[in-house]
């Protein structure tokens, strides 16, 4: 069940871009970026209301992909029933470092690893504030996009995160 990356992405597509989350490619531009033209996504993030431009030649290396599939979220759920890191490094520093490459790599899986190892670690001593802040982005990062693959409210997608956690 690997993602699928790929390079080109019609207008009208939904796209994940790493850390954004949910976005759609608006348009596609030319732009001269350092006297060179290129090709350019334009992408909107709804949630945000905040628009990008990212160059095609640059998708794949930034982690730009196609959302999930629905046949794809039990994945998803495995990762958080599985009870979160053996061992979690002490110093939170490093902590945050390897949670941020995670969510920055662009998969799904792996910011759910966050989001789940975050959790645990929260019920079992509290999250810094910049733990926290990880947490929650990373939260809202998997259920949007649970949500989007089954096409169900982020509500339900919470639920049904809360509830693989619990078990």
């Amino acid at each position: 069940m690997e993602q699928k990356s790929q390079t080109s992405f019609p207008i009208g597509s939904k796209i994940i871009y790493p850390s954004h989350g949910i976005g759609t490619i608006e348009k596609i531009e030319q732009k001269s970026v350092a006297g060179v033209n290129e090709s350019c996504y334009i992408i909107f993030f709804k949630t945000s209301g905040m628009k990008i431009m990212a160059p095609i030649k640059q998708a794949n290396f930034v982690g730009m992909r196609s959302l999930i599939t629905k046949r794809e979220v039990p994945k998803i759920m495995r990762i958080l029933k599985d009870g979160g890191a053996k061992r979690i490094e002490s110093n939170w520093n490093k902590r945050q470092k390897t949670y941020m490459e995670k969510i920055k790599s662009g998969s799904i899986f792996e910011v759910a690893l966050v989001y789940r190892d975050l959790y645990f670690l929260k019920e079992r001593k509290g999250l810094s504030f910049g733990e926290q802040q990880v947490f929650d982005n990373a939260q809202k990062l998997v259920v949007s996009e649970i949500a989007e693959a089954k096409g169900i409210h982020e509500e339900k997608a919470t639920k049904l995160l809360s509830k693989a956690l619990s078990n």
